[in-house]
């Protein structure tokens, strides 16, 4: 396989063409993990409430609920290969994440506090509305903030450790996330057996956020290992055929175990009632998926210029995030919702509509003075 000096690239006056180009992927991927969220939103009510788990409409809303599972881990995976490869002082890190990630999330946390208290005066006063915002998300969807704002706090800890780890290192790393995060869960939730071992670092998303690092620089790009200016990591020795009949498959796989699983844990385990083990995200079913689109879209989703649609949505997307649980509860109040139609063909429906309001929506805001700076 031949290999590529990207050192010596990024000292070329081409490299900010290179970049450019290298990075398409990456506003693809972002773009369909955003969509993945709303499907996700909207059939997941579905699955959990629509009894029993032999009928048609709760395998609608299963599948569309396995299949877009990967959402949140693809998000973690993605800033993994963003940050962890690139050097910041601490101070510009913090600020620079300060600015684009938690002034926003800010503004979202408070514009949601003021939809609940509108909608169900709930919180009633501002100190609950305070404890609220430290306790617990302000509505289902932002608890992510929480999650990448942790991840941001230990990313001066794993960027040195990035900058000198060998394979063997990430194998250490990756092996001992899987088992404090799988193998906990697995003992506790089907043999009522909890470990004594803490395993910190080894738990969460943490993992999802060195394994996207780590595959973006193991898959070659176009037929080009991704390389660090400081370091190389050697390529796997996989044809590019080989690598896209892998990812295919792992989505495949992570797809149809989750919704099998979820049909065996729910009817079988909880006789009839939900079962929500396998719709976890740190599940190995979900794992499974998540690596195999990451692949996919390193490997497939740089084989086309972007439109400029695309880079309008990617930009747009982290409002959209935001922005689509209101849109979805308004599709609701309307009765456009999962009982107006049968599910197999309104939970699609509904997802697109709202992803175009949404879209629509921030567009509209960004264009507002101030509007990009809390989109």
């Amino acid at each position: 396989m031949q290999k590529c000096n990207i050192y010596a690239l990024t000292r070329s006056p081409a490299y900010p063409f290179i970049r450019l180009a290298a990075l398409i992927w990456a506003d693809r991927l972002r773009n369909v993990a955003t969509v993945m969220v709303v499907a996700l939103h909207t059939s997941g009510p579905v699955a959990e409430q629509f009894l029993p788990h032999e009928t048609l409409e709760w395998w609608s809303a299963n599948f569309w609920d396995s299949f877009t599972r990967p959402s949140v881990p693809l998000f973690v995976m993605l800033s993994g290969y963003l940050l962890l490869g690139k050097d910041y002082t601490l101070g510009y890190f913090f600020k620079r994440r300060f600015s684009r990630v938690v002034v926003p999330a800010l503004f979202w946390m408070g514009i949601y506090l003021l939809y609940g208290y509108l909608a169900h005066n709930d919180p009633d006063t501002a100190g609950a509305a305070l404890l609220k915002i430290v306790e617990r998300p302000v509505h289902y969807h932002l608890w992510f903030i929480y999650l990448i704002v942790g991840l941001y706090m230990i990313y001066p800890i794993l960027r040195p450790w990035i900058r000198v780890a060998t394979d063997s290192d990430y194998y250490y790393f990756i092996g001992m996330w899987l088992f404090g995060t799988w193998g906990y869960k697995i003992l506790d939730v089907f043999f009522d057996i909890q470990l004594g071992i803490y395993f910190e670092l080894f738990t969460n998303e943490a993992g999802y956020f060195v394994l996207g690092y780590y595959l973006g620089q193991k898959i070659p790009l176009n037929g080009v290992n991704t390389i660090t200016p400081d370091r190389l990591i050697q390529p796997w020795q996989f044809t590019r055929k080989q690598w896209m009949l892998m990812a295919v498959g792992l989505v495949l796989a992570g797809t149809i175990a989750t919704m099998t699983g979820t049909y065996w844990a729910s009817a079988l385990l909880k006789d009839g009632h939900f079962h929500n083990y396998f719709y976890d995200y740190l599940t190995p079913n979900v794992a499974i998926g998540s690596t195999g689109w990451f692949m996919l879209a390193v490997l497939w989703f740089n084989r086309n210029p972007i439109f400029e649609v695309e880079k309008l949505f990617a930009e747009c997307s982290y409002g959209i995030y935001f922005i689509h649980a209101m849109v979805l509860d308004w599709w609701s109040e309307v009765g456009y919702w999962h009982s107006k139609i049968h599910p197999a063909p309104c939970i699609p429906i509904i997802f697109t509509l709202t992803i175009i309001l949404s879209f629509i929506a921030i567009l509209l805001i960004r264009s507002l003075p101030g509007g990009r700076k809390i989109t």
